[in-house]
């Protein structure tokens, strides 16, 4: 099977060498040659340099590649992609190849690319996340699309991708761009997991004084049961580690958290589809906070500090609050996923998108097979439930911050308790005559239902 791959940093050198470890020749170009010779040297000293080519550039390429032929790009997201599709039209290819965008695109380009190219070659997208160690060896592959293209590589993008019990974790999740929104969720959900660990440290840590190596014992406790993670295993390990004067690394790393764009790109879709992922939401505004001293609005944004309390925290309330927290930034990605799908008509199938992200990535986790349970399994957790709300009220008595933590309680209780949102319908209508519904389905105003004599000015 021949492959070609343009991009060759961090996560391109990885899959090229995954590739060509799994039976795959290559073809490579980056237009840094220095970051070809690194990977041939790579190739050589594991004894796999006779299935890789390096070419010059992109025309080469296209020459050495038999027809149809299936090339990859590992490029930044924006204006980069449509410049390479670009010479590679320039160099040759055809109606009948198949290029696909591996990057962090943003989905919306992917739809438009679809269409920008289709008289001149099958424009497919796959969204990839394990990182560079997930690269080499078997990351997460969120394929999308109908293309015939795929008939040729999909067999092989099986063997490089990850597996869990057998199955692949490479999937063809829908139609259109639909891989690239289905990593762009996967990268929201990774925020907020993100955070809610950082978040239970920090109530660990300052809320019942513990040390960062206590706080990595307890989420190594957890680690051997259920909520065995990726993130959970990483976040344990990071804390327990120190320098040689015995000083946790973690109290030598500055606070400010930078972001790639998905997260934001996640909250913005999620908005404009109508479809309420607040943790996801929480997870990226808590990265802007942290960044506020580097905003235009800082003065306005910056207050004095404040003291906290500490508190007394059950650890097996807090599991139970971690493990169902957890389980509900999924269902709001899942959601997320489904409504877009809908939308777009996607026809995106959320047991493969599940699959896909079992091992490999960076949200893989042991409990996705009660994630995949859904809103049934979640209506059980009684104990968790209340937990979640006995903790969290405690953690926000600290005086310490806990986005993620709080909007997923909040988003649990306005889906489970009685709304409010009669008294802002009628506000609405007060002062905009928007209209309400009514509980038998009449769309009216208040003053059909009350007499107003004057209104509040």
């Amino acid at each position: 099977m021949q492959v070609a791959l343009v991009g060759l940093g961090v996560m391109g050198k990885n899959l090229a060498l995954n590739m060509i470890e799994k039976g795959i020749t290559l073809v490579a170009y980056d237009k840094n040659p220095h970051a070809g010779e690194e990977l041939l040297s790579c190739a050589k000293s594991q004894g796999m340099a006779d299935r890789l080519h390096i070419v010059s550039d992109l025309g080469d390429m296209v020459r050495r590649l038999e027809a149809p032929r299936s090339i990859l790009l590992l490029v930044p997201a924006g204006e980069l992609v449509d410049a390479v599709c670009n010479e590679l039209v320039e160099a040759g290819v055809q109606c009948n190849d198949m290029i696909v965008d591996c990057g962090n695109s943003n989905y919306k380009d992917g739809i438009n690319r679809k269409l920008k190219y289709q008289n001149k070659f099958e424009f497919a997208t796959m969204g990839i996340s394990g990182g560079a160690e997930g690269a080499r060896h078997g990351p997460a592959m969120m394929a999308s699309g109908s293309e015939g293209g795929w008939e040729r590589i999909e067999p092989w993008f099986e063997k490089v991708a990850a597996s869990y019990n057998g199955e692949s974790c490479f999937a063809r999740v829908g139609q259109s761009a639909s891989g690239h929104f289905v990593k762009m969720v996967h990268n929201g959900i990774e925020y907020a997991i993100m955070q809610l660990i950082a978040e239970v440290y920090q109530l660990l840590r300052i809320g019942t004084g513990r040390s960062p190596k206590e706080v990595a014992e307890i989420f190594d406790d957890w680690s051997t049961g259920h909520l065995n993670s990726y993130l959970l295993a990483i976040s344990s390990h990071i804390l327990s580690l120190e320098n040689t004067k015995q000083k946790p690394l973690v109290d030598l790393i500055d606070n400010k958290v930078g972001a790639k764009g998905t997260g934001l790109w996640t909250a913005q879709n999620a908005l404009e589809l109508g479809i309420a992922v607040p943790s996801l939401v929480a997870a990226v505004q808590a990265r802007h906070l942290t960044n506020v001293c580097d905003t235009t609005a800082a003065q306005e944004m910056t207050y004095a500090a404040k003291a906290t309390n500490k508190v007394d925290v059950d650890l097996e309330e807090l599991k139970d609050a971690f493990t169902l927290a957890s389980l509900l930034a999924y269902r709001q990605g899942l959601a997320l996923i489904k409504g877009a799908s809908r939308t777009h008509q996607w026809k995106v199938d959320l047991s493969k998108t599940l699959q896909t992200w079992r091992a490999g990535c960076i949200i893989r986790a042991d409990y996705l097979d009660s994630v995949a349970q859904g809103v049934e399994y979640i209506d059980t957790l009684e104990n968790e439930s209340n937990s979640l709300r006995k903790v969290t009220g405690q953690a926000i008595m600290t005086g310490l911050a806990f986005p993620v933590l709080a909007s997923t309680q909040t988003y649990l209780a306005t889906l489970t308790t009685p709304s409010n949102g009669h008294l802002v319908q009628a506000q609405r209508d007060y002062f905009g005559e928007h209209g309400i519904k009514t509980h038998s389905g009449e769309v009216c105003h208040l003053t059909d239902l009350v007499s107003i004599d004057a209104k509040v000015r």
